[in-house]
Order: structure tokens, then C-alpha cells, then sequence
């Protein structure tokens, strides 16, 4: 939805998908994203050959949460102060995602699997 936002969205005579700071944040976005469904497809893999994925899970669980609020942080900040009316819903997701790193056990909880997994 930002993409689409700041494709159409113009200021100063352009829109602002052409200047550089936009276009840079939203290749860094789509990097992260598509890093995080390599690294859960590589879960789901593993998780239907019956491999112990509790840690893996743990670190996609801590990492992709956080990697999400900071992701819609920035999808907010390319929407200007229209990124803060519910007319918009990067509003609601704004809102919504930072639940994510705290059902299903909080990022810490997750961080605390990972180091005793990792015998620490």
C-alpha cells in the first residue's frame, strides 16, 4: 500500500517515489520483507520434514515482529501526516503491529529460547 501511496502521492511538482530518500527506504522495506518469507518458507520446509525448529522459530518469531514495527514505521512516515488518519490504513497497522511481539510469548521470552538453545 505504500508503494501504490507514494507512487501517486506528489509534492514539490513530483511524485514521491522519485526522490531518492523514498525510493532508497522502499528497497530497504522490500529487502527486509523478502529476507523474512525466505527465512519462513525455510521454516515451513524444515517444520514438514520433522526437523526440531524451535529455535529457528524463536528467532523468526523475535526478528520479524520487530523487523514488521519498524517496517510500518517507516510505511507511516512516507504517508506525511495522512499516515496518521484512519482514512489511511496504514494507521491501523500502525496500531495494530506491535501486539505481534507479545502474543505467543514476548520478544524477550523468544530471546531467552534462543540463548538456552544455544547452551548459553
Amino acid at each position: 500500500m505504500t508503494v501504490e501511496y507514494v507512487k501517486s502521492r506528489q509534492a514539490f511538482g513530483k511524485t514521491i517515489s522519485q526522490f531518492q530518500n523514498s525510493q532508497f527506504k522502499i528497497a530497504e522495506m522490500a529487502t527486509d520483507i523478502e529476507m523474512g518469507r525466505a527465512f519462513l518458507d525455510q521454516l515451513i520446509m524444515e517444520h514438514t520434514k520433522g526437523r526440531d525448529i524451535v529455535t529457528k522459530v524463536s528467532m523468526a518469531k523475535w526478528k520479524l515482529t520487530d523487523q514488521a514495527k519498524r517496517i510500518v514505521a517507516e510505511s507511516l512516515q512516507l504517508h506525511g501526516g495522512y499516515g496518521y488518519m484512519e482514512e489511511y490504513e496504514i494507521a491501523r497497522r500502525y496500531r495494530d503491529i506491535p501486539v505481534a511481539s507479545i502474543y505467543a510469548g514476548t520478544n524477550e521470552i523468544m530471546k531467552s529460547i534462543i540463548a538456552k538453545n544455544l547452551g548459553l
